[in-house]
């Protein structure tokens, strides 16, 4: 069963939780961060466990004895609920979802707890209605968010969160598999740049096959690297810090680039960005995907 003792490699992380557990200092949201399978997921729930349990041990310990932890890895808890994406999305049908029941009083235990699990995966609809929760939250309500991508998230979501880094450390072989993703993202960059010089519709309907093939044979590549690219634009927009960026080395593009855009514009464009995905698994072709995303940024 589902205890700290599953993440005991992440000793730091859950000690903070535990000390959280200890001062009875719960906040209303956590944003849980780090690479799959680092034990984020299950320290979310041994987190929920630990918050309602009626027999903690000694060390802080979920008990998963008494009647709350055994419903909560059961998953049936009335007060507890976990939310994955549906078709590789997390809608703004299932925040609504949340916004119903959220705001009354647990029925059985201290805390009502939601885990959004995957929660880069959220559209920008769904985003922005979880704000709005994080904004006034109640009480009584825990809200905790896991990802492998946090740079993909709204700057804003992150900003209300209370964030908690899952790390392990990396084997000297993973890094050097990992070296040539940032080339790949600074190929798609410079690729977006020269069409945003040449004005993007004229260079798309004028570009050679063999150029967006490049593009549209590794579609879900390019959007993950335009979805971090649009919310540097936004970060830069809405006056945050630099150290949220992405492409810090970019900044003299993102400053340019920024100039064409207002932030709705651009949540506009992140929205239709998250939804690719899952319009690929509905056997929609790629080039038309990258068409609409060319016509939604086109001058």
């Amino acid at each position: 069963m589902i205890n700290f003792d599953n993440t005991v490699e992440l000793k730091k992380s859950v000690q903070i939780l535990k000390n959280l557990i200890k001062s009875d200092k719960i906040g209303h949201a956590y944003l849980f961060t780090g690479r799959e399978g680092s034990g984020k997921k299950s320290a979310a729930i041994a987190f929920s466990k630990a918050i309602n349990c009626s027999n903690l041990s000694e060390n802080y310990n979920p008990c998963n004895h008494c009647s709350s932890c055994l419903k909560i890895e059961k998953e049936i808890h009335p007060d507890f609920q976990i939310i994955f994406p549906i078709n590789s999305i997390i809608s703004i049908d299932q925040i609504r979802e949340i916004k119903k029941v959220i705001y009354w009083p647990p029925l059985e235990s201290r805390k009502k707890i939601f885990i959004i699990d995957d929660a880069h995966k959220m559209t920008i609809p769904a985003s922005n209605s979880l704000l709005k929760i994080l904004e006034e939250p109640p009480a009584f309500a825990v809200l905790i968010l896991i990802t492998s991508k946090p740079e993909i998230l709204l700057p804003t979501v992150i900003s209300r969160c209370y964030q908690i880094s899952f790390k392990q450390a990396k084997k000297a072989n993973e890094l050097a598999a990992e070296q040539p993703v940032n080339i790949e993202q600074n190929k798609y960059i410079d690729w977006l740049l020269k069409a945003k010089s040449a004005k993007m519709i004229h260079y798309f309907f004028s570009v050679q096959e063999k150029e967006l093939n490049v593009i549209t044979d590794s579609l879900l590549d390019f959007t993950e690297v335009m979805i971090l690219w649009f919310r540097d634009i936004l970060v830069f927009k809405l006056g945050l810090p630099q150290e949220l960026l992405s492409f810090s080395g970019q900044i003299d593009n993102i400053v340019e680039f920024a100039q064409n855009y207002s932030p709705d514009k651009i949540m506009q464009v992140l929205d239709y960005l998250t939804q690719i995905p899952e319009r690929m698994e509905q056997h929609i072709n790629p080039k038309i995907l990258l068409e609409n995303f060319i016509m939604q940024i086109g001058d």
